[in-house]
C-alpha cells in the first residue's frame, strides 16, 4: 500500500496586477515513499486581449506550470501554454521529467506485491491546433512527440528479461485529428453542459517515430448543475491502441482511478467510467476558495477491444479538497484521497481531473 502524507500546508499568493492580467503561484511540500520529501510549485499567468472593436485580436494568452524537485534529486517540469484567437486556439502540454516509476506487468491480473522500480527520463510535447466550426463544434490537428529513456532498471528483473516494446531508449512521433463537441461554459470548472471528443492519432517511422501504432480515443463528459454551489460531473472514455505500442504509451488505469499508481494496470485498451460530486459551499472571504469533492470510478484494461470484460471492473472511490487559485473561474489546486481494493493513493495536482 502506498502512503503519501502532506507535511506542509499549501501557501498562496495572488497578484492581480490589472484587470487583464492574472498571476498566481502556490508552493507546497509533501512526501512519498518513492521520492521522500519533495518541493513543488504551481504557477499560472494569463493575459486577456479580448476586444469588441477588433474581433481578430487575440482573446487570451496563458501559461500553467508545475515544477517538482525531490529529496532523491528527481525532477519534473510541466508547462501548458495556450493561445486563443477568435475562431482558433493553440495549446501545448510540455513535460520534462526524471522520475521514478513502477512496472507491475501488463493486464488486469498483475499482483501488487510483484513489481519493480525503475527511473525514466522523458521529454514530450503534445500540441493541438484547433479551428472552431461553430461555438460548440471544433476540429483540430494534434501532434505528439517525445523521447523516453529508461535507466536504473532492476538487474535480472521483469523489464530486463522481457521482450516488451519500449524498454529500450526511443522516440515517438505522431500526428492525428480531433473532433470535439462542447456545450459547456469552457471554463476550468464546468458547471453544466456536455463534452464529446473523438481522437485518431497515427505514430509512424515516416514521422520520425521508432514505433508504429495507431491510437483511437473516445471521451464523453456531462456536467449537471445542482443549484448554485454543487455540480455532478460524469465521464466515460475508451482508448484503443493497435500496433507496436511502447509500454509507456499504454493507457494507464491509474490516471483515471485515483486509488492506484498510474501503471498499476496497463494494456493496449482501456475503458473507464467515473462520477464526481463537486461542491463550493462557502461564499465569503477566504472560505469561498475552498471546495470539496466525492468520487467513484471504475475501469478495466484489455489486450484488444474484443477482450474487454465489463463484468469484473477495478474500482476506486474517495474524496478531495479544492483550493481556488482564481476563485471567479475556479482554477483549482486539488488534493485527492483514493481508496481501492487493497490500495490507497494521495494526489496533489492542478485543475480538475475532467
Amino acid at each position: 500500500m502506498k502512503s503519501i502524507y502532506t507535511i506542509l500546508a499549501m501557501l498562496w499568493l495572488v497578484l492581480p496586477l490589472s484587470a487583464q492580467l492574472n498571476v498566481a503561484a502556490y508552493p507546497y511540500l509533501a512526501y512519498s515513499s518513492e521520492t521522500r520529501a519533495f518541493l513543488g510549485a504551481f504557477s499560472f499567468v494569463r493575459y486577456d486581449f479580448a476586444s469588441e472593436d477588433d474581433p481578430l485580436s487575440p482573446n487570451m494568452i496563458s501559461l500553467l506550470g508545475n515544477t517538482i524537485y525531490s529529496q532523491n534529486r528527481q525532477f519534473l517540469l510541466a508547462l501548458i501554454p495556450a493561445y486563443e484567437l477568435s475562431g482558433f486556439s493553440l495549446e501545448s502540454s510540455i513535460v520534462l521529467k526524471n522520475w521514478p516509476d513502477t512496472f507491475y506487468g501488463i493486464g488486469n491480473e498483475t499482483v501488487d506485491d510483484v513489481h519493480e522500480g525503475f527511473t525514466a527520463e522523458s521529454y514530450s510535447a503534445e500540441s493541438t491546433f484547433r479551428y472552431y466550426i461553430s461555438q460548440r463544434l471544433s476540429v483540430a490537428l494534434q501532434s505528439d512527440i517525445g523521447k523516453h529513456v529508461i535507466h536504473k532498471v532492476q538487474g535480472d528483473g521483469m523489464l530486463e528479461n522481457s521482450s516488451i516494446i519500449g524498454k529500450k531508449d526511443g522516440q515517438f512521433s505522431g500526428l492525428g485529428i480531433v473532433l470535439k463537441y462542447d456545450s459547456s461554459d469552457k471554463s476550468y470548472f464546468p458547471r453544466g453542459g456536455t463534452k464529446l471528443e473523438i481522437r485518431q492519432i497515427w505514430f509512424d517511422p515516416a514521422l520520425g517515430s521508432d514505433y508504429g501504432w495507431h491510437k483511437q480515443y473516445f471521451d464523453a463528459r456531462t456536467y449537471i448543475p445542482l443549484g448554485d454551489k454543487h455540480v455532478l460531473a460524469m465521464q466515460t472514455n475508451l482508448e484503443i491502441n493497435e500496433g507496436d505500442t511502447p509500454f509507456y504509451k499504454y493507457p494507464e488505469l491509474g490516471k483515471y482511478l485515483r486509488a492506484y499508481d498510474s501503471k498499476r494496470f496497463i494494456d493496449d485498451v482501456s475503458l473507464t467510467a467515473r462520477i464526481e460530486q463537486r461542491s463550493f459551499p462557502f461564499e465569503i472571504g477566504f472560505w469561498r476558495r475552498l471546495g470539496f469533492v466525492a468520487f467513484a470510478e471504475s475501469g478495466r484494461v484489455a489486450q484488444s477491444f474484443a477482450d474487454l470484460d465489463i463484468t469484473d471492473l477495478h474500482w476506486s472511490m474517495g474524496a478531495g479538497l479544492r483550493f481556488s487559485i482564481l476563485p471567479e473561474e475556479r482554477l483549482n489546486l486539488r488534493a485527492d484521497f483514493g481508496f481501492g481494493a487493497d490500495s490507497f493513493n494521495f494526489i496533489i495536482n492542478a485543475r480538475e481531473v475532467f
